[in-house]
């Protein structure tokens, strides 16, 4: 083992001369290390200035071509600079590369790198103001209590650190926080105050675009997870980020009613894609407020009145509080971390996940995790969505995301969580399950008994309904009419799973929310939505 004791305490910083001897050498033998993957080199982790100069010249020989740097080569770079050579000369710079790469073995790089590593998580946690003596402790008087820390120090990795220090704030949260998951009162309590809260405020979220689906699903709730899935290429995304713009945004233009529809809605909302790119998303946004068409946009050519109603769109866009951020390879960690942090800088309070999905990072790290090998799909989906259900429930948020659906779904009579792609137990989780597919031939007759009562909006596509765990319906089919070049969907009529017709009224969420007398609450669902015989 190496010694790792010869180091230098200054002003607070610490670091490992040997460590960055032997770092600095290698990358002078070896300028491709850059390039690897394995190693994730900073100027950060060099605390003196006379290292960072080494480092920083190394790195710009190395990013224009050299194979190989000599302490010519370094020297001859520094000269161009007058204030950073005085202090490469002051420190004999030279003679330090001779030094160093002739002590260097290659056989011994990694260990020098993981130790640079962990002073340099060390110094980066003190100057955040993180208390690290229990870890690395340069202080210590005692010679055995030092060297036992300097041991142990050394047998640490750089995420063995960093799960000691987060394990200090789990402690101090389960400590001083509020724990989510267990409740312990008696059936009695507050009963009363909850019946008085109700009929102040109805247990209601905010609106879908679908009245119809607001009002089967009580809109979208805070601490509810929703799932709506569909084929690929079935409009999952465009269906979300339609929900999203929904909610950030205050007015839109109907596209089948062609006037500008004032929701008031104007919510902070965070969208999470897993495939698109931030301008792939904006045409959508775009398309979504003005009621314009995404091909119209994307070609630069409008009808009368678009263009106008484009710039409008876009300065409602630049208003709104809708936020975006683009991640591929990810973990459960990176998702909810990202959840936490727009929730603590931003206050949003409405998550669009778009979607559940298996990557590279998620597999690995959920391997890690449960220490099993060969976890299937369904079990690492299972973990983040139960994630994504916990992270709703303890922030108080809404989550919509979406999954694809597998098996023989087209010809499938009745669909449910059975024909999820690879996590039927993921429907477990969610307190709504959704599947959205365009039109079949199962659903042509129903249709067409539809249109013969004189309704012009054909529907191109069904929401099948298969849970709401807060609600009074279950295996129901919303026909609606889903214009994925806008984003817009417009509700026509809806039955239950053998295609009988249902009265289920549109709900007006402002209006619940504003009105809690009898008769206003009569008028948005209609004194007998409630007591259907069928």
């Amino acid at each position: 083992m190496e010694n790792t004791q010869s180091l230098e305490t200054q002003a607070g910083v610490t670091s490992n001369k040997l460590a960055i001897i032997h770092v600095l050498a290698g990358l002078l033998d070896n300028p491709l290390l850059f390039a690897s993957n394995e190693y994730n080199f900073s100027i950060n982790d060099f605390p003196e200035g006379f290292h960072k100069i080494v480092f920083a010249a190394i790195e710009h020989l190395a990013k224009n071509g050299m194979e190989r740097i000599g302490y010519i080569d370094v020297d001859q770079f520094l000269k161009q600079y007058t204030v950073q050579y005085k202090v490469f000369s002051a420190n004999r710079g030279v003679e330090y590369i001779q030094n160093a790469l002739a002590i260097y073995d290659p056989k011994k790089f990694d260990y020098y790198y993981k130790t640079l590593k962990k002073y340099s998580l060390i110094n980066a946690l003190n100057a955040k103001g993180i208390d690290t003596r229990d870890i690395y402790d340069p202080n210590i008087i005692d010679p055995i209590a030092s060297a036992k820390m300097y041991e142990k120090f050394d047998n640490l990795t750089v995420n063995d650190i960093l799960l000691a220090e987060e394990t200090k704030i789990i402690l101090t949260k389960e400590e001083y926080g509020s724990n989510s998951d267990r409740v312990e009162n008696h059936a009695g309590d507050g009963l009363r105050a909850l019946k008085e809260r109700f009929k102040e405020t109805p247990d209601m979220g905010a609106p879908l675009i679908s009245p119809k689906l607001t009002t089967i699903l009580r809109g979208q709730r805070m601490g509810c997870l929703f799932i709506e899935s569909g084929p690929q290429g079935g409009g999952k995304s465009r269906r979300g980020n339609g929900e999203a713009c929904h909610l950030a945004i205050p007015e839109y233009y109907d596209a089948q009613q062609k006037r500008w529809i004032h929701t008031g809605w104007h919510e902070k909302v965070l969208i999470i894609s897993t495939e698109l790119e931030e301008y792939e998303c904006q045409q959508m946004w775009m398309a979504f407020v003005a009621g314009v068409s995404e091909a119209h946009i994307k070609d630069g050519r409008y009808a009368p009145g678009e263009e106008e109603r484009v710039d409008r769109a876009i300065s409602l866009i630049e208003q709104s509080d809708l936020y975006f951020v683009s991640i591929t390879n990810y973990d459960t960690d990176d998702i909810i971390n990202i959840i936490k942090k727009y929730k603590q800088l931003h206050d949003v309070n409405y998550v669009f996940f778009d979607y559940l999905g298996e990557t590279l990072k998620i597999t690995s790290s959920a391997t890690k995790q449960t220490r099993v090998q060969g976890l299937r799909t369904d079990q690492i989906l299972l973990m983040l969505s139960s994630a994504l259900k916990d992270a709703a429930k303890t922030l108080g948020i809404y989550i919509w995301t979406a999954s694809q659906l597998s098996g023989d779904f087209r010809n499938a009579k009745d669909l449910d969580s059975a024909y999820l792609r690879s996590a039927k137990s993921i429907a477990d989780k969610v307190d709504a399950g959704m599947i959205l597919m365009p039109v079949r031939e199962i659903d042509k007759p129903i249709i067409d008994s539809y249109c013969a009562r004189g309704f012009e909006l054909v529907p191109n596509f069904v929401v099948t309904v298969y849970k709401v765990r807060a609600g009074s319906y279950q295996n129901i089919k919303v026909y609606v009419y889903f214009d994925r070049a806008t984003c817009q969907i417009t509700d026509c009529f809806v039955t239950d799973k053998d295609g009988q017709l249902l009265p289920i009224e549109d709900t007006n969420v402002e209006l619940v929310l504003d009105n809690t007398r009898t008769e206003a609450f009569e008028e948005v669902y209609g004194a007998e939505a409630f007591d259907f015989d069928f």
